[in-house]
């Protein structure tokens, strides 16, 4: 399986649990009027969540600041940019009733490899 880079893609992707739409701000005009609107530009992704480790939230007076980093593998041939929004259903893929969603932002450039490819994002909200 070594050296075969689609056994070893077929081989990741297995292990994949979760689905994600991935949405991307564009600029769109009607009518004269250009403003910027939200696109999904991938409804459905099979991917992995891994949490990092960095977790900064912290429990303010009036308010519980969730902030906090993690992966996403997808598959390489996405595109994914910084910037891109990431609607993540968790434990989607082998439950599409799942109604766990969390949110990222993408930062920085995604890490493409000919089997996977690793995006870091951000998890900023309140709770």
């Amino acid at each position: 399986m070594f050296g075969n880079p689609a056994a070893e893609r077929a081989a990741i992707e297995m292990t994949y649990e979760d689905t994600a739409t991935v949405s991307r701000t564009t600029l769109q005009k009607k009518n004269n009027i250009s403003k910027h609107v939200p696109e999904n530009i991938y409804t459905d992704s099979i991917c992995a969540l891994v949490y990092s480790g960095s977790d900064k939230s912290q429990q303010m007076q009036a308010q519980n600041k969730i902030d906090y980093d993690a992966i996403i593998f997808f598959p390489p041939s996405l595109s994914i940019l910084p910037g891109d929004k990431i609607a993540l259903k968790r434990f989607g893929r082998g439950n599409p009733n799942s109604t766990i969603i969390y949110n990222f932002e993408v930062v920085g450039r995604p890490n493409v490899y000919a089997t996977h490819q690793e995006v870091r994002v951000k998890d900023g909200d309140l709770a």
